[in-house]
């Protein structure tokens, strides 16, 4: 079916594509019948979109996005855009395209497409596609604050609760835009739109009075206002690092009792994560008077705490124990910011959980979809141990003693093997048995009449937390009430040191427990497994086995690490 009177708008760009998108149709529907992307921007949903197109079509506008070299071209020559429109070049999916020159010479692709009668509409104020119109052949409208701009930005304002209003010139005249959109980085896509009904010879009075009722699309800046009167403004499509300023200047230029910062994964990033979570960190506490990170590497973000008692940082190491926290502090009049990547977090299970319980609080789930457009949001997951949904922490959890190991059985005498030593001895010596699990063995004692869960991770020691963390969510464990055993190469062999909190000293099993529970305040009981004057790297020996001379030696560090769990455990069971 030809569609020759149809007009096609391709929109790319690191941030702003959906709301552009959506902008834009709302533009061009006042002018004739639109198809629009309304899906994940994929080559299969561009496929999808053009299928639904029709003859009766006056235009089509498709989201087109880039993830590395190469991936556009199939999108580009399907589409064959009239209009290619460019937001701005960021660095998402930088990994994957190595440099910015290469992911601004991927989305290039979408302009150098046009046809001779096509038109660029694109962002003057970024260097890398300023580049891109230089090299244009094709009708150019630039957009921007910048002196050379078609569609100039003179100003824009975004104070919560008032929403973006811009003010924009055209030659010279000067015009007022108001939108329903929060915080002035939005102005881009608002540019975007405007920059397509010039493009289409839309009078701009007509397309500023279509922009007036149009909404934010779910998770970019989108405000939810609860019956408790607590505001969230979600912004949690996606969080990559070079994105995170836009959304604190909107939290530090809003007016709200509180302002709540709640952090979950961040992406595209490099360096160590350790650093990179502090450091944002530090910056997001000098904008909001309460932070909140969410997920595995919630526990670097802690590092910027000034000390101990610092309340004003907490860190969660998943969703469900946020919530709870959360539904707890939260009051009218705060205005809750909410950064994070759907995908990674999930974060607007938060939201939704306060006007009805949840039942899925996964921590790990690869579906593309917002939560509440999940059918499994609200279902039970009784009777599947790998989706239970983890319970509200509680003063009566279940303490649970972990062994780091390696569960190979060659590797049952070697040095990195004593935490599963030591269970093996307070299992044996309290006549208890080991059952296989999906996480590994487990096994449960008494002490004073309570019961003290027992568990033997079976993964390879780097491997060790995600099976801690799959436990504790199916048996509604609380990582506080964890006890862990490992080895350490820092100690002479024979010696026994409890240590309440900290990092993960080198030691592999140790960082991947960390890593997964988000947290660093687990305390541990150390086995020193370094013999007297061996000075070589750790590595070289963790998996040597003992001699039969020091078979003693390691008996009785067996026996003193097993009445130091006994002392640790008795005093966590008279705490609650």
């Amino acid at each position: 079916m030809r569609l020759d009177q149809t007009t096609f708008i391709g929109i790319t760009g690191s941030a702003g594509k959906t709301t552009a998108t959506d902008l834009a149709a709302a533009i061009l529907y006042d002018t004739g019948p639109c198809q629009q992307t309304r899906e994940y921007n994929a080559l299969d949903s561009v496929i999808r979109l053009l299928l639904s197109t029709g003859r009766a079509d006056r235009y089509c506008i498709a989201e087109l996005a880039a993830t590395g070299p190469g991936t556009l071209d199939l999108s580009v020559r399907v589409f064959n855009p009239d209009v290619a429109v460019i937001t701005l070049i960021g660095r998402d999916h930088y990994s994957a395209f190595k440099n910015m020159e290469a992911i601004a010479a991927e989305k290039e692709k979408v302009v150098s497409a046009l046809p001779p009668g096509g038109t660029a509409v694109l962002n003057i104020d970024d260097p890398l596609v300023r580049r891109i119109g230089e090299r244009c052949s094709r009708k150019l409208i630039r957009f921007g604050e910048n002196a050379g701009a078609d569609l100039r930005l003179i100003d824009a304002r975004s104070c919560w609760p008032e929403p973006l209003t811009l003010r924009v010139a055209v030659g010279s005249e000067i015009y007022e835009v108001r939108t329903q959109l929060h915080g002035v980085h939005m102005a881009t896509p608002v540019l975007a739109a405007l920059g397509v009904a010039l493009a289409e010879d839309i009078p701009l009075d007509k397309a500023i009075t279509a922009l007036k009722h149009v909404q934010p699309p779910d998770g970019r800046m989108q405000a939810v206002t609860g019956d408790d009167g607590v505001v969230f403004v979600r912004d949690d499509w996606k969080a990559p690092v070079w994105s995170l300023d836009a959304p604190l200047r909107f939290l530090k230029d809003a007016r709200a009792d509180r302002r709540v910062a709640v952090v979950g994964t961040l992406s595209h990033q490099s360096g160590k994560d350790a650093e990179k979570y502090k450091k944002f960190c530090l910056k997001v506490r000098e904008i909001a008077d309460l932070v909140v990170f969410v997920g595995p590497h919630a526990h670097h973000a802690l590092r910027a705490r000034k000390t101990k008692e610092d309340d004003t940082i907490q860190g969660f190491p998943n969703i469900r124990h946020a919530a709870t926290f959360l539904d707890t502090v939260l009051r009218k009049g705060d205005l809750v910011l909410l950064k994070g990547s759907h995908k990674a977090d999930h974060l607007v299970r938060l939201i939704l959980n306060r006007s009805r319980p949840i039942q899925c609080w996964r921590d790990h789930c690869d579906k593309v979809l917002f939560c509440d457009a999940c059918p499994m949001l609200y279902q039970s997951f009784e009777g599947n141990p790998f989706e239970t949904p983890m319970v509200p922490c509680t003063g009566s959890a279940v303490p649970v003693v972990v062994g780091l190991g390696n569960p190979v059985a060659s590797l049952r005498d070697t040095a990195h093997n004593v935490g599963h030593r030591v269970l093996d001895s307070l299992a044996r010596d309290a006549g208890i048995p080991w059952k296989e699990a999906p996480e590994g063995w487990v096994s449960s004692m008494m002490l004073r009449g309570k019961t003290i869960r027992l568990l033997k991770p079976g993964s390879a020691m780097n491997g060790n937390g995600v099976m801690v963390r799959r436990f504790l969510e199916r048996t509604g464990g609380d990582p506080q009430h964890c006890v862990i055993v490992h080895d350490d190469a820092d100690l002479l062999l024979g010696e026994v040191r409890f240590k309440f909190e900290g990092g993960d000293a080198g030691h592999r099993g140790m960082r991947s427990v960390i890593s997964a529970l988000g947290t660093g305040g687990i305390p541990r009981v150390r086995l020193g497994i370094r013999r007297r004057g061996d000075k070589t790297k750790a590595r070289r020996f963790v998996l040597s086995k003992f001699s039969s001379a020091e078979g003693a030696i390691l008996s009785r560090m067996i026996g003193k690490a097993s009445g130091t769990l006994k002392e640790r455990l008795q005093s966590l069971l008279e705490d609650e």
